[in-house]
């Protein structure tokens, strides 16, 4: 399964063409974190054209799954923060709870800021926007 990180899916509603094929063919294994979702919306609040962007995000979110932050999240939000800090390379609190969503299901974080992510171990990454 491939959970979508918030420049991913902005680039499939602007219609990337690298990120809407890849989206287009794997669309059935794909899925949003609700803090995913929570940070399209605050985009979509924050621009100048609410309510034009609030309908393009609802008909693209709707497409897909939603995933809440659970308890098994919140386990590997802890394991995360520990390795990073032993290690001396903290991340952003929200990469990292995105990151224990995808890692908590096994599934792969498709995110176009991979090195915000590339110390978390066992993290599975993939990049539609690159060729």
């Amino acid at each position: 399964m491939y959970l979508l990180d918030t420049n991913i899916c902005i680039a499939i509603i602007q219609g990337n063409s690298s990120a809407v094929a890849q989206f287009q063919q794997k669309y059935q294994e794909c899925y949003l974190s609700t803090l995913v979702l929570g940070e399209l919306y605050k985009g979509v609040y924050c621009s100048s054209r609410v309510e034009q962007n609030l309908l393009v995000l609802n008909q693209f979110a709707n497409q897909l799954p939603k995933v809440n932050f659970d308890e098994n999240a919140a386990r590997e939000f802890g394991k995360i923060q520990g390795e990073l800090r032993q290690i001396g390379r903290p991340t952003g609190q929200l990469d990292a709870l995105i990151a224990a969503v995808a890692r908590s299901r096994n599934d792969s974080l498709v995110t176009n800021n991979t090195r915000h992510f590339i110390n978390i171990q066992n993290l599975q990454l993939e990049n539609w926007l690159e060729p």
